[in-house]
């Protein structure tokens, strides 16, 4: 199964990602078919490739949520919702 997931390739302290097509099963760094984009998440600016993204999913891959959230913010399509996951937002741990 493909999967459209985030690569990490910034250096230490300063991170940086590429938006890539992999196979589910192998590492994101040295096993990628594509580069769909990328993902600064220092200064909060992405760039990816949507329609190539929608072009996949209609064929099966899969998406990250992370992947999937830079995707909605970008193009503002219901396609990519499905692989958001809301959480409840209640504190876990002690109570005060």
């Amino acid at each position: 199964m493909l999967t459209i997931r985030l690569s990490r390739i910034g250096r230490k302290n300063l991170p940086f990602f590429r938006i890539v097509l992999t196979d589910h099963k192998l590492s994101a760094k040295k096993g990628y078919k594509e580069v769909l984009g990328w993902h600064n998440p220092t200064k909060h600016e992405s760039v990816m490739n949507v329609e190539r993204a929608k072009e996949l999913i209609a064929h099966g891959a899969q998406m990250s949520e992370r992947a999937a959230k830079i995707a909605f913010k970008q193009s503002n399509d219901e396609i990519f919702k499905k692989f958001i996951i809301v959480r409840d937002r209640t504190r876990v741990g002690k109570d005060n």
